[in-house]
Parts: C-alpha cells; sequence; structure tokens
C-alpha cells in the first residue's frame, strides 16, 4: 500500500522542525561543558525525556518486533532486567554519579578509580559501544525510509543518519535534549496509537490471540520462556540486566541535571514508564505476527504502520519511529564524541587544550562516529542482533570495575584495567563470531566470569601497594 502524500508531508516537516532546533542550539553552545552536559543545567522534566527518547531507539522498537516474530515474547521475560538496572540506578547510581565533581564520562569515573590505563581502556570501549549502537539506529532509520520511499535500505539508511549527524554535530548535548522532549512526546502518542489501532485491526485481543495459536509457526513463540533452557535464557536476561547498566550516555546525563535528586527521580520515573512503553510494543509485536505472518522481520513494525493505520495516522506514527531511532542515535553519537575528546584528546593527545578547542575536536570527531557506524550497518545489517551482541560486550568489560568503584572504591587501581581487556577478550572469543559458544554457555556469563575474576586476583595481588604516579595512579578530577 502507497504512502498517501498527507503522510509524506508530516514526516517531512518533522525533518524539518528536527533541524531547525539542531541551527537553534547551535546559537547557544559556546563551550565543551554546553556541548557535553548541557551547562549542568537540565531541568527534571527535560532529563526524564531524554532518558525515554534514548532508550526507545531502533532496537525497543523495530528490533524487539522484528525478534518477535523470529523467537517470541520471551525477549520481554528478558527485557525486565532494563526495569530492574533502572531502579537500581535511579536509587543508587544516578544521585551519586551526580555528586562527583567534575564527571562528563565514564573514563573519568574510571580515572579516578584505576588511573590513566583505566581511563585509557575503558574509554575506547565507550567509543566503540556507542559507535555500534549508532549502527544499530542507523539501520533502523534505514528500515522506515525504506517502507516510505521504496529505496534501498542502506540509501535509506544513509540520508536519515546524515540528518541525525547534522543537527548531533551543530547543537551537541543542548540539541540532542532538547530534540530529545520533542521526540518524547511525539514516540509516546505515535507508539500507542499503533499498538492500539493494529490489535483493533486484529479483531480485538483475544481474536488475536485465538488466530496466533492457531498458526503452527507461532505456538512456540507464544509461550513466556519458548523452548530455551535456564542457562539460554540467563544469557538473554543478563544480556538485557547490565547491557546498558551504568552505560556512557547515562553516565553524562546524569552528570548533567541541576541536582542530584532531579537525577535520581528522573531515572525512577522512567522505570516505570519503561513497563508502559514494553507492553505496547508487545501488542505491536503480536499485532504484527497475527496480521502479516510472513513479512521481513526488520520491516515487521513499519509495514504494519504503512499497512494498517489511516491516512495522516500513518505519517504521525512514522514520524514518531523516526523520532525514536534519531533519538537514541544522536545521544550515541554525541556520547561517543565527547569520550573521545574528553578521555583521550584532552587527557592523552592536547592535555592543555582549551573549551572552544575541545568543542571543534567533539564535532569533528561527530563525523568520525558517524562514518564508523555506517561501516557497522553495512556489515551486519540485523538491527536487534547488533543491539544484543553490544548490550553483551558493555558487561563483559567496563561494567564490573565501575560498579566496584562506585559502590566500595577501595579496589587496587591497578586492578581495572587488565580487567576490561580480559573480560572483553575473552566475550568475542568465546562469542559465536569465533568459537560459537561452546556447551551453549553464553559469552557475556564468560566474560563477565572472568572479568571479576581477574578483577578479584589482581586486587588481592596488588590491594597493599597503591601507586602514587605513572598509569595506574588514580586520578583528582
Amino acid at each position: 500500500m502507497p504512502i498517501h502524500w498527507l503522510d509524506y508531508s508530516i514526516i517531512i516537516l518533522y525533518f524539518f522542525v528536527i533541524v531547525y532546533i539542531g541551527w537553534w542550539s547551535m546559537q547557544k553552545v559556546s563551550s565543551f561543558d554546553d556541548y557535553a552536559v548541557a551547562g549542568r543545567g537540565m531541568p527534571l522534566a527535560i532529563f526524564f525525556a531524554a532518558i525515554a527518547a534514548t532508550l526507545c531507539g531502533g532496537g525497543a522498537t523495530i528490533g524487539r518486533v522484528a525478534y518477535m516474530h523470529t523467537t517470541g515474547v520471551v525477549v520481554f521475560a528478558g527485557l525486565m532486567g532494563v526495569v530492574i538496572n533502572q531502579i537500581i540506578s535511579g536509587l543508587c547510581i544516578a544521585g551519586r554519579v551526580h555528586s562527583i565533581p567534575n564527571v562528563y564520562t565514564v573514563g573519568d569515573l574510571c580515572g579516578m578509580y584505576y588511573g590513566r590505563a583505566g581511563r585509557l581502556v575503558s574509554s575506547v570501549v565507550c567509543f566503540l559501544f556507542c559507535l555500534g549502537l549508532f549502527g544499530v539506529q542507523i539501520l533502523a532509520m534505514g528500515a522506515i525510509l525504506q517502507t516510505a520511499t521504496g529505496i534501498d535500505l542502506i540509501p535509506a539508511a544513509l540520508i536519515s543518519s546524515a540528518i541525525t549527524l547534522a543537527y548531533t554535530w551543530a547543537g551537541g548535548m543542548l540539541g540532542v535534549t532538547m530534540t530529545d522532549a520533542i521526540q518524547y512526546v511525539i514516540i509516546v502518542v505515535g507508539v500507542s496509537l499503533c499498538g492500539y489501532l493494529g490489535i483493533e485491526r486484529a479483531g480485538g485481543y483475544d481474536a488475536m490471540i485465538a488466530q496466533l495459536q492457531s498458526m503452527p509457526q507461532y505456538v512456540n513463540n507464544l509461550k513466556p520462556f519458548a523452548d530455551w533452557g535456564v542457562i539460554q535464557f540467563a544469557g538473554l536476561f543478563f544480556g538485557f540486566l547490565f547491557g546498558e547498566f551504568c552505560a556512557p550516555y547515562f553516565i553524562q546525563r546524569y552528570a548533567s541535571t541541576k541536582s542530584a535528586k532531579d537525577s535520581k527521580t528522573g531515572v525512577l520515573i522512567f522505570s516505570v514508564h519503561w513497563l508502559f512503553f514494553l507492553a505496547t510494543t508487545a501488542g505491536i509485536g503480536l499485532a504484527s505476527m497475527a496480521l502479516q505472518p510472513d513479512v521481513k522481520p526488520d520491516l515487521a513494525f513499519t509495514n504494519l504502520i504503512r499497512d494498517v493505520l489511516p491516512i495522516g495516522v500513518t505519517g504521525i506514527v512514522l514520524a514518531a519511529l523516526l523520532a525514536a531511532v534519531m533519538s537514541s542515535a544522536a545521544a550515541f553519537i554525541n556520547t561517543a564524541s565527547v569520550a573521545y575528546t574528553r578521555d583521550i584528546y584532552n587527557k592523552f593527545i592536547h592535555p592543555g587544550a582549551s573549551q572552544q578547542e575541545m568543542l571543534r575536536q567533539s564535532r569533528l570527531s561527530t563525523l568520525l562516529v558517524g562514518g564508523g557506524a555506517i561501516v557497522v550497518a553495512i556489515l551486519f545489517q540485523d538491527v536487534f542482533g547488533l543491539m544484543l551482541y553490544i548490550f553483551k560486550f558493555w558487561p563483559s568489560t567496563v561494567l564490573p570495575p565501575l560498579l566496584l568503584g562506585i559502590f566500595w572504591g577501595k579496589v587496587s587501581p591497578r586492578a581495572g584495567a587488565p580487567a576490561m581487556v580480559v573480560g572483553g577478550l575473552a566475550f568475542l572469543i568465546w562469542s559465536d563470531k569465533i568459537l560459537g559458544e561452546p556447551f551453549g554457555i553464553p559469552a557475556n556469563l564468560v566474560g563477565i566470569s572472568l572479568n571479576c575474576l581477574t578483577l578479584f586476583l589482581v586486587h588481592q595481588m596488588t590491594k597493599r601497594s597503591v601507586p602514587t604516579s605513572g598509569a595506574y595512579a588514580p586520578e583528582v578530577l
């Protein structure tokens, strides 16, 4: 079914609005502080919208519905890990991070606990983590424009990523958060409409479930845990529980609010909102399975919007989906560029750089992130698979040393960098890309285990000697 000119007009109008916000934000950004943490003055409402819009991206929409077609509702049992990690983050981490002065990045925290070696390793991981997640959003944006225009996936992805790069390059964190505030409203309205109207088109919830139960290819998909074993499901659950725990873009946002209380409250409100978003996208996935059982999974969400929704509403919901994906993409670009500028350029290449020089580097590195992410997207071309792989990589590297530093703070500064390296290598080697996860043991469980073991052993061997200078000496922020 072709898309009506009115729906095209709504999508074009949306593009114009966010580009204008990027241009407007550029006039307000005069320093690296403005670009990185919005001058540390983000109000609670904007902070909540930024957190919510960042997480409601391509993996959480297009990727999730695609995963339901291929695997089933087991993904939602695993996604409860996200709810748990946001509650813990709100209660125990967000306010604590905000209260530490001069924190911009994960690298700042790792430098404070594990010295220059810890900062360098963590900043490289953060940069690659955000670059990969931007690749996820590029694929998702391409799928949306492919459905709307009929052009091939990669050209569609390049067009949408260029627009996202433009407003992120111009406005930094200020531009990202201002667009997030608008995009969040569009996301809530659009995704809710799609869920409601999709289930209605399928004949209502009871009729939809009855139809799915009569379709042999989906019988297993409707089981809460499919036919997964305990270890296999644990890999999925812990992938979501730890996959974005203390992720670089969260640490950056925790530091950008007006107060520690705002950071804590905003995250806790989001954890409640996430349950609503889970239910809505589950409804969309079920409706898509009932109405278009033979669709290509990565196009399931966008084709449902195009074929089921009425004229005008289609444009609003496609714009909402673009909003969800672009807000996440912008957050990942900005965080990666700030991690490079703060943790690599300013600490290792040009320590005496001024705020204006760092601002220029941030904007230049934004373009570097865009180019690298495009390469990643072309190589993978699997929205949910790429997202899940990256989410399993993060807790295998930075997360255990980072959490130990935040909650205990007395760990040996020599332990952080080796643990990150060992855990990351263990994950990469054990994963399905190399060894293929022998014995059915998920690679992230192996990576986390060896990371923690290395952290413990190195701490025990070096805890009595705290370096006062050199690569492992804790930094003063």
